[in-house]
């Protein structure tokens, strides 16, 4: 039974009261970007379902200049502390319909979130602003009074006053402009945009300015548009392509039209996350929207199709179908990870998606092995903890124990489970568990039976996840599970529900694990044995001995890539977490001289950057001359000059081993190759091929001297797309010299640098192998400065390479440090990160001494 609060001292601190709800927004702004400040009123009809004479919604940052309930003036006051608007009347306001209309102004902040102003400069130098907004978690209440929760779903009528050759974009279409007056006797447009479908606050949006749009794709009757500042349309062809071609694909998928008019995607100047999924207005950074094919990486180019594909996934997984609460966010941004890749994978399948996404995977393990991991799901209660959600573990695992469930199932199961789910739940919000129940629902009518709830709260309610050691017993393969964990005492008495994959002697077969050991009948206890066979469960696998002896070559080479990925992955791992050694691991992987898959040189490269680490400077070239000996065959295999039977794949590994042989090879010819290379490429040789030119830009950083620097930060200031810019902008932070590394951070805060990127400069700087702890000393003294400065979200981006300060004495201080200076919207992660850095000062003390006398 809903109660209607009496009193201020009625109300949760965090949850608004459910006696007065919202069903209609019509949001009125008049935004002056030269004094970057915004008017507005917003009338808010709702349904009143116990009489009150209180009602309480969300403001935050906004002056109220006028309340009326259902036509009479109110009372109303600010609670500075819970971000509310509290109005008083002092009649009761009764059952039914009741309308709200409320005045406010506000400052566009420079804090990249609410309703802000963001800025670019023309090609003559000179300053635009543009008005954007950025509502999740908790900041549409800096853009108008709102009941500001994810359950009160309702429709916005959104109408914005601009200059009259400014765009203006929100979530619906442009249905209306007019001239009108201002108060200053200047002429304005007046743009009115049709009603939403129901949706969340935090979906809100609207951006104003000097802004240009492509011509509008039609796919298949929806409108497609991508908007950027004037001068980049000619980095906007890949963007819409991936853009058309992904939606109807998701189209096809989930078997429901996209759910509203239009989409339009906007490369924004200033953008504090990556992108963000608002219904019909979706917003990005320019390097993760416009690109140039032709001088960009794979990489580059990917991140774009995934990001723009992540988006549109959301457009029914979220903002269709959207959580109850902030807890339930995991599934969302885990299942839009999840469709990105396989988006991506439909998209270019000669890119290899599903394999690339091992390295995401990967990521998520390195968390995931702490003892300060949490659970996916978790109770989440206050904007900090919401803010807390947007980790490694909500997407990368997320998406990595959804893609187990599909394999497990099998892709056609868990997509119609996937689509009774949507069909069911559209327009409304849901718990984590309405999904596990839908698709067993479906399981079931397609005549199986399986534990899909059972199953997966076995991952989501508990932190961690198993290392499964197999072992040969006469005719049994035996599997038992526990817990991994750097760190041995992590190892608690868990157990999952775990899809486990063999291949015996080609085979595939499928298992459940449901409890500690498994035992698996062998028609021959002699064969290899592949342990998570295509390699997507979501655990490391410890093989015995015997076991371990059987993947012979032969037997490696036949595997698959994730297979073989994820061999090499886990060896590392084991060097990190105490069960092998680092000559032990160095040994495993120059066995892979012969391997061509860049996947598994990624992995091959990880650990090699690592040992790095963990070796004194005396005993440095030592390691060169091993990893020379490792990667000169296939430098040598591959060439140096890309072929034309070359795929996108193939150049990136060139790349890659180019930067490993150079850098960590410490091959002399290698580096002057690099630096004929990087000339050619910045004198606009179209000979050199993209990938090229970013390994030798790489080099040049690592390698270069003071006059390098000097020329990449120009070219910094005169790069022609978002992904050169940023290339240029983080080589500063990998030259190996005390005072350019000084020096870049300063530039980071000199004003040159945007304060979406700044923060990413610096942790760059503190990975910086030789000079990192010089990073951390200017962070440290600029903390205050960076956390006015810097979008929330990225502080603990800006200190998470803490991680790779591999001493005591840097341990000792940054826990000294952060005693001191709490990130409260990034707790828990500033815990995993404080203790992977204890982590990895274990490993290089285990290590230092016995791995230098090994080599």
């Amino acid at each position: 039974m809903t109660l209607a609060p009496e009193s201020r001292s009625d109300l949760d601190p965090f949850r608004l009261p459910r006696h007065v709800l919202p069903r209609r927004y019509e949001v009125h702004l008049e935004p002056d970007l030269g004094a970057a400040t915004f008017s507005g009123r917003v009338l808010i009809e709702t349904t009143v379902t116990v009489a009150t004479r209180l009602i309480a919604l969300n403001a935050k940052e906004l002056d109220i200049t006028s309340v009326f309930v259902d036509g009479a003036p109110a009372v109303h006051a600010l609670d500075i502390e819970n971000e509310r608007l509290i109005i008083g009347t002092t009649e009761d306001v009764a059952v039914g319909t009741s309308m709200l209309d409320i005045s406010f102004t506000g400052t566009l902040n420079d804090k990249l979130r609410g309703f802000y102003r963001s800025t670019y400069r023309d090609d003559a130098g000179v300053e635009h602003v543009v008005a954007a907004s950025q509502m999740q978690s908790t900041d549409c209440r800096r853009a108008f009074p709102c009941f500001d929760e994810p359950d009160f779903k309702a429709v916005f009528a959104v109408s914005i006053v601009c200059e009259p050759d400014h765009l203006a974009i929100s979530n619906g279409p442009e249905i209306e402009r007019t001239n009108i007056e201002s108060a200053n006797g200047r002429i304005m447009n007046l743009v009115r945009f049709a009603d939403t479908m129901p949706m969340s606050t935090y979906l809100v949006a609207f951006v104003v300015g000097p802004l240009e749009a492509t011509p509008t794709v039609d796919v298949d009757g929806v409108p497609l548009r991508l908007v950027h500042v004037p001068g980049k349309s000619h980095l906007t062809a890949f963007g819409l392509d991936v853009g058309a071609k992904s939606l109807r694909w998701f189209v096809e998928y989930y078997g429901i039209p996209y759910p509203d008019a239009k989409i339009d995607m906007i490369a924004l100047p200033d953008f504090a996350a990556g992108a963000m999924e608002n219904v019909g207005c979706i917003t990005y950074r320019e390097s993760l929207l416009l690109v140039d094919p032709a001088t960009s990486t794979q990489s580059e180019q990917q991140l774009v199709a995934d990001v723009v594909s992540h988006e549109l996934a959301h457009m029914w997984f979220g903002d269709l179908v959207t959580m109850k609460w902030w807890n339930g966010i995991w599934l969302n941004e885990a299942f839009a990870t999840f469709m990105e890749v396989a988006a991506c994978a439909a998209y270019r399948p000669d890119w290899d998606r599903w394999t690339t996404f091992s390295l995401d995977r990967t990521a998520a393990f390195d968390t995931d092995s702490l003892a300060n991991t949490r659970p996916i799901e978790f109770e989440v209660r206050s904007p900090d903890d919401c803010e807390g959600m947007f980790d490694v573990l909500t997407y990368e695992k997320g998406g990595s124990i959804l893609r187990m469930l599909e394999q497990y199932l099998g892709a056609d199961r868990f997509r119609d489970g996937i689509r009774h789910y949507l069909r069911t739940h559209s327009y409304a919000n849901t718990e984590t568990s309405d999904l596990w129940d839908a698709i067993e629902t479906t399981v079931e009518a397609d005549g199986g039976r399986e534990p899909v709830r059972a199953l997966m709260d076995s991952w989501i309610w508990q932190p961690g996840y198993p290392l499964i050691a197999a072992r040969i017993d006469g005719h049994d393969l035996v599997l038992r599970q526990q817990r991994f964990g750097f760190d041995p005492a992590v190892a608690a008495n868990q157990t999952w529900l775990v899809p486990v994959h063999l291949r015996v002697n080609g085979k595939i077969s499928k298992h459940l694990m449901t409890t500690e050991e498994l035992r698996v009948r062998l028609d021959d206890p002699t064969a290899a044995i592949v342990v998570n066979a295509e390699g997507h469960g979501f655990y490391r696998v410890d093989y015995s001995p015997e076991l371990l002896g059987r993947l012979s070559h032969e037997v490696v080479a036949e595997m698959t890539t994730v297979e073989r990925y994820n061999l090499v992955d886990d060896a590392w791992n084991a060097v990190v977490a105490g069960r092998l050694t680092a000559s032990g691991y160095l040994e495993f992987i120059s066995d892979f001289t012969d391997e061509r898959e860049l996947a598994v040189w990624q992995a091959i490269a990880i650990g090699l950057r690592g040992l790095v680490r963990i070796l004194p400077e005396s005993h440095q070239p030592r390691l060169r001359d091993r990893v020379r000996a490792i990667v000169t065959d296939a430098v040598r295999d591959i060439g140096w000059e890309p072929k034309p039977t070359d795929d996108d794949l193939r150049s990136k590994l060139r790349g890659l081993l180019v930067t490993l042989l150079a850098v960590n090879g410490g091959d002399e010819d290698a580096r002057e190759r690099c630096r004929s290379i990087f000339q050619r490429s910045i004198d606009k040789d179209d000979d050199v091929h993209p990938e090229l030119a970013a390994a030798a830009t790489s080099v040049l950083a690592a390698t270069g001297d003071s006059n390098d620097y000097r020329r990449l930060r120009d070219l910094f200031r005169t790069a022609r797309t978002p992904q050169e810019q940023l290339r240029y902008l983080y080589a500063l932070a990998d030259f190996d010299d005390a005072t350019l590394v000084a020096e870049t951070c300063r530039f980071a805060l000199s004003g040159e640098v945007k304060s979406q990127n700044a923060p990413f400069v610096l942790a760059r700087a503190m990975q910086n192998r030789i000079h990192g702890s010089i990073a951390w000393s200017f962070v440290r003294e600029n903390w205050e400065h960076a956390n006015i400065t810097f979008p929330v979200n990225t502080i603990i981006r800006m200190v998470q390479p803490l991680t790779t300060l591999n001493t005591a004495a840097l341990g000792a201080d940054a826990r000294s440090f952060f005693a001191e200076h709490a990130i409260p919207q990034s707790a828990k992660t500033l815990e995993q990160v404080l203790e992977r850095q204890q982590v990895n000062i274990a490993l290089r003390e285990r290590e230092e001494v016995r791995f230098a006398a090994a080599l």
